[in-house]
């Protein structure tokens, strides 16, 4: 969509003088212009109510808009959009229940097919619910989402992060080149970035459409311009624009917003300026219909105020009235939405100002994180053991932090961050995120779900997940590690740098944890991003915010696309809000809830988006039903022998066996056998299995003390398993150098305990941990520590993401 063609300002100040200025007060012109803007406004009086009006132009936009249906879902995301709709979209299992039968478009509950009553509900009646695999699900979630963001709008032009982002998308997408800029803090900007960065292409598709359907109304009325007139107001004590002493009748050049909201009839204008209470003026202006973004049945607009919404322009403004103002016999009855204010215009021309910021104000706590040093690592533990090597300049095993550049954590920057290397060992074992101790991370997911029971929200019906660097250590694609040259007004940092890297190239291109605090370009540490997903945490939520906050802009129940307002959060779920308290204060570091439905957040890959915070398998999932946080211990155990595995593995291959490495493997044979106590309990086949794998491995530990060729020795046990009789006496003499051959003892382990359909298969055997068949001799082995998906799974279900396909456990 090509943006309005605009001129230069310099050549546009000829059109501006060309303009007239609006008619003058009590001439017929104005009682034409009044005419010809109703008319225009209700259809030549066909459009009566403003729900009718509305209902047209929702349904025309969904139908005329280009943007898929997920991604303009997304775009309002909120109190009656959640991630249900958009992800459980084509699902046959789940169902719309309208909350309006004559007006769907207000939303829909998302629920299962189980769920379902009509008995008791009369709303779930069959020819009442709407299949979400069925094309009037589509058009339905279409006309939500149109309702939703146009919904922004009726509630403040510049009151709600969604209104402010559709205002920068305007002056984007129509090339505005002058507007009344809005100041507002840093943390108001960072939300209005956010909603941008996930829905700027839908807005626009929003605006355009618009435009191109008012146009054509326009063409088709004749109407090449309209007089509408505007109100503007002020607190008492605040800054007022330039033009604001102008006289009644004088016209003058007023900056305007990207989209402001006209009426046509100025007893409208005017009664708005006696509910506002004042001090205040009314404006006037000749609008050309190219100016005119939307009407009531094209769009935004409020019918019952005789509304359009146009885009700015420089036109001639006439003062048209001026009232002193009843400030305080008027405040009482101002609308809740009217009370709002989010930031103000920067009335003084050019870049917005910015209001302080509470973080400059202190008014935040003074993080400190938690100290861990101290701990020492034991060259006989599978991972102590890779971590020393690797930090002594050994090639980092597949399990080590990487970012997607490739760049792997040296000595050199776990010394500059202040980090243990411990702390990479827990990290990789799962034993504790990055920040904690595994004590403490015990302590904390324990208290989680403890915290969320008492709030009504039974473990069963929830998946936590750890997100951000505290679970990865380097952070997503979106955020990158500055160079000096790019902070060139932070000499402390640059130093710091530099003492960091030297004139070294070698740099990671994400950040790892904590490095913007440790450089001073961040005043706070890396946190702990926490994603809680669960339907039924999210429609507890909806009910305290429609109860508790009613007059609130529905928007702001769900900011950033998944962060629970902080309200609701501490009205509907008081433990968790407590727990959350108690767990920053604890381990110094703010902890950030996002809270989803069931489906979890947004797959925005779908829809052409390299940056998702979807399911994935990689994860570091905290709790769900497949993987609970009661057995976690188990889930440990599984990784650190899938990677006793793999590790044994690529020492043989590599010829690394020797009589010096054998004696720490044999240690970690002992260990291993320990491990599988707990990551095979109640499990007797997978256990027999381990025992018949270790006995083929500790003969081959030995041949390695030995001194034994390493391309003689299996290098995997099921290598030996799989192999041809003569293979085997091959293998039994030289794992048994010091003895006679005997070719059938070893062989005949093979025969001592049946092989299981399904189990936990070591790295390098036929099978995964699903059971499914693999090439043989793999050239690559199970997932490294760390990536929970791929991580052995007695049950054969490692897979996190549920999809259509999969059962509806966590909505039940």
């Amino acid at each position: 969509m090509p943006p309005r063609s605009r001129e230069p300002r310099e050549q546009a100040e000829s059109t501006t003088e060309r303009r007239l200025p609006p008619p003058a007060q009590d001439s017929p012109e104005r009682e034409d212009q009044q005419r010809i803007g109703e008319a225009l406004l209700n259809d030549d009086g066909r459009i009566q109510d403003t729900p009718q009006a509305k209902t047209i132009a929702i349904e025309a936009l969904a139908r005329r808009m280009r943007t898929p249906t997920r991604e303009l879902a997304v775009s309002a995301i909120g109190l009656n959009v959640g991630t249900d709709m958009v992800e459980r979209l084509g699902d046959h299992r789940y169902v719309l229940v309208p909350f309006n039968e004559e007006y769907p478009s207000m939303g829909a509950d998302v629920l299962h097919v189980d769920e379902l009553d009509p008995a008791a509900e009369p709303r779930h009646a069959s020819d009442r619910v709407v299949p979400m695999d069925r094309p009037e699900a589509d058009t339905l979630v279409r006309q939500i989402a149109v309702s939703e963001v146009m919904g922004a709008w009726a509630y403040g032009s510049n009151n709600n992060v969604r209104a402010l982002a559709i205002q920068e998308a305007a002056k984007e997408e129509f090339n505005i080149p002058r507007v009344l800029e809005w100041s507002m803090d840093s943390a108001m900007r960072k939300k209005v970035d956010i909603e941008l960065g996930y829905s700027r292409n839908a807005y626009k598709d929003f605006l355009r459409a618009q435009w191109d359907m008012t146009q054509e109304t326009l063409a088709q009325r004749g109407i090449s311009e309209l007089v509408g007139y505007r109100t503007l107001t002020w607190a008492e004590g605040d800054p007022r624009p330039e033009w604001a002493g102008q006289e009644v009748g004088s016209t003058f050049q007023a900056l305007h917003r990207p989209l402001e909201s006209w009426t046509a009839d100025r007893e409208v204008a005017a009664a708005w300026l006696e509910t506002r209470g004042g001090p205040g003026v009314i404006l006037a202006e000749r609008i050309p219909a190219e100016d005119v973004l939307s009407v009531p049945l094209t769009g935004m607009g409020y019918l019952g105020q005789k509304e359009w919404v146009a885009l700015a322009s420089e036109r001639p403004t006439m003062m048209d009235g001026v009232s002193l103002g009843r400030e305080q016999e008027r405040a009482a009855e101002r609308s809740a939405a009217s009370s709002v204010k989010v930031g103000g215009p920067a009335l003084g021309g050019g870049a917005p100002t910015r209001t302080p910021d509470t973080e400059a104000q202190g008014t935040n706590p003074p993080w400190q994180p938690l100290e861990i040093t101290g701990h020492q690592l034991d060259p006989t533990d599978l991972f102590d053991h890779q971590t020393v090597r690797t930090l002594e300049g050994d090639q980092h095993p597949g399990w080590w932090p990487k970012d997607d550049s490739g760049y792997a954590i040296s000595k050199r920057d776990l010394d500059f961050l202040g980090i243990d290397p411990v702390q990479i060992k827990w990290l990789a074992g799962k034993e504790a995120p990055m920040g904690m101790t595994p004590e403490l991370y015990d302590q904390f997911g324990t208290e989680l779900l403890e915290a969320l029971q008492r709030d009504g929200i039974p473990a069963d019906q929830v998946d936590i997940r750890l997100k951000g660097t505290a679970s990865g250590f380097f952070s997503g694609i979106h955020k990158e590690l500055p160079r000096e040259e790019a902070i060139p007004d932070h000499p402390e940092a640059v130093e710091r740098m530099r003492a960091w890297f030297g004139d070294s190239g070698q740099r990671p291109v994400r950040r790892p944890h904590d490095s913007m605090w440790r450089l001073g370009l961040e005043s706070v540490p890396s946190d702990f991003d926490l994603d809680i997903n669960s339907t039924r945490m999210i429609r507890a939520a909806r009910e305290h915010w429609a109860e508790e906050h009613p007059g609130r802009y529905s928007g702001d129940f769900m900011g950033g696309h998944g962060y629970l307002d902080k309200d609701a959060v501490k009205g509907a779920f008081p433990h968790l809000a407590g727990w959350t308290d108690t767990w920053e204060n604890k381990l110094g570091r703010e902890i950030s809830v996002g809270a989803f439905e069931s489906s979890g957040p947004v797959d925005a890959t779908t829809f052409g988006r390299t940056l998702s915070g979807h399911f994935r398998s990689t994860d570091w999932i905290i709790h769900n039903s497949e993987q609970p946080w009661t057995e976690r211990k188990k889930n440990q155990a599984q990784i650190w022998l899938a990677e006793y595995w793999n590790h044994a593995q690529d020492l043989i291959e590599r010829g690394g066996l020797t009589p010096e490495t054998a004696p720490t493997m044999l240690k970690l044979h002992s260990q291993a056998d320990r491990m599988a106590t707990f990551a095979y309990a109640g499990q007797d086949e997978e256990l027999m299995e381990h025992v018949r794998n270790q006995k083929v491995q500790k003969a081959v530990f030995h041949a390695g003390r030995l001194g034994v060729d390493n391309a003689a020795l299996p290098p995997h046990p099921e290598q030996f398993f799989s192999a041809t009789d003569e293979e085997k006496k091959r293998y039994a003499v030289s794992m048994r150098p010091d003895k006679a051959p005997d070719a059938g003892k070893l062989a005949d382990t093979a025969k001592a305990a049946p092989r299981p359909q399904s189990r936990l298969s070591p790295p390098g055997s036929g099978n995964t941990a699903h059971g499914t068949q693999m090439t043989a001799r793999p050239q690559r082995r199970l997932a490294p520590p760390g990536s929970a998906g791929n991580k052995p799974s007695p049950s054969g279900n490692g897979r996190q993401n549920q999809r259509k396909d999969e059962g509806p456990a966590m909505e039940r």
